[in-house]
């Protein structure tokens, strides 16, 4: 099958024993990767504490996060993470970065059993992927299990690696602000300019860019 249409979902989580349940973070950070992850486990599979990772306090992510890796070191869970840097999406664009992303990740954990739930309204017409059973869902992550638990893996990845990147680049906030607009983050950007890790192909950056080159002209 390809896309599943939401109306035949109820039938097909009878049939199917497991989910992989993904979920990405980073498409809207102005610098930095963009992350995908997917989690697979049977379809009944609940944790208690687990919620959408935009609704979980940063303490509480780490702790559902430390979690979810002792279960997938004991082989209870399965997951996959895929990474596309900075200037991949430069180079080939957010679109089609954040569905390569996905691709990576269904391609790992896939098999017959499985239905593959994805946040958002997102197609795929990767002809490697098109006999996979799956199925976007928007807010998808706050509905089932395995799909929470992608975001959180996701999002308390990416969320440490910026912090990181932080003390190599310190003039952004990326301690605070991970990437995304902030005050902190523009303060930066206009003082110093963007660093190799920004999105240069990204509206406010490039405007920055051309702001900064035509000042020198003076």
């Amino acid at each position: 099958m390809s896309e599943i249409p939401n109306t035949n979902l109820d039938e097909l989580l009878k049939i199917k024993t497991n989910i992989v349940g993904c979920d990405e973070v980073g498409t809207g950070s102005w610098a930095g990767p963009l992350v995908v992850v997917g989690v697979r486990a049977p379809r009944e599979w609940a944790l208690e504490g687990l919620n959408d990772s935009k609704k979980l306090s940063p303490k509480k992510r780490e702790t559902m996060s430390a979690t979810l890796e002792k279960l997938i070191a004991s082989g209870d869970l399965a997951w996959s993470l895929a990474e596309r840097s900075n200037a991949i999406i430069d180079q080939i664009g957010l679109g089609v970065a954040l569905k390569d992303a996905y691709c990576e990740v269904f391609k790992r954990l896939y098999g017959d059993e499985a239905l593959i739930i994805s946040d958002g309204v997102l197609k795929f017409d990767n002809e490697e992927i098109n006999a996979y059973d799956k199925v976007s869902i928007v807010k998808a992550d706050t509905k089932f299990a395995q799909v929470m638990a992608a975001s959180i893996l996701a999002k308390v990845y990416r969320d440490s690696k910026m912090k990181l990147l932080h003390k190599q680049y310190p003039n952004y906030g990326w301690d605070s602000n991970v990437g995304y607009h902030s005050a902190t983050h523009m303060a930066g950007l206009l003082a110093d300019g963007p660093c190799p890790l920004h999105r240069h192909s990204y509206k406010p950056i490039k405007e920055i860019i051309l702001s900064r080159r035509n000042l020198s002209l003076f």
